[in-house]
């Protein structure tokens, strides 16, 4: 018994699926390693502090709470991000300053306005850019 014309059909719009999912994938690691190559050439044009945002624990109207690690040192810090709902993960270049978290009564929270983020990648750029540098 012979496959039919359908069977024949259904494998090659799999294959061509696999394919397409493939090459959107190479297209979308090519354009994150790109973004953390400007980023990294944006960090080394001018002032500004590396850090990752660990986890977002709050999201509210004005903004999002966040447990920020310095790069640098390892060191984590809560941070409070005015407007804007940082992504987890993200890697930001600030310029901005600790206070008193009246909320949390904690002595040592992070603020940041928009204004003090000077760029910013989403986490996957990085791993991208390792991806293909290996």
């Amino acid at each position: 018994m012979q496959p039919s014309v359908g069977v024949f059909l259904i494998m090659g719009l799999v294959v061509a699926a696999t394919i397409a999912t493939v090459r959107s994938r190479r297209k979308r690691n090519a354009a994150l390693a790109a973004q953390w190559q400007a980023f990294q050439q944006h960090r080394s044009s001018g002032p500004g502090q590396l850090l990752q945002v660990a986890r977002v624990y709050q999201r509210g109207r004005r903004g999002s709470k966040a447990v920020v690690t310095w790069c640098d040192t390892g060191r984590q810090q809560d941070a409070w991000f005015w407007n804007w709902h940082v992504p987890a993960g993200a890697y930001l270049l600030v310029n901005a300053s600790s206070g008193y978290g009246p909320h949390s009564h904690n002595p040592n929270v992070l603020y940041v306005q928009p204004n003090q983020v000077r760029a910013w990648v989403p986490g996957q750029a990085a791993r991208a850019a390792q991806r293909i540098s290996q």
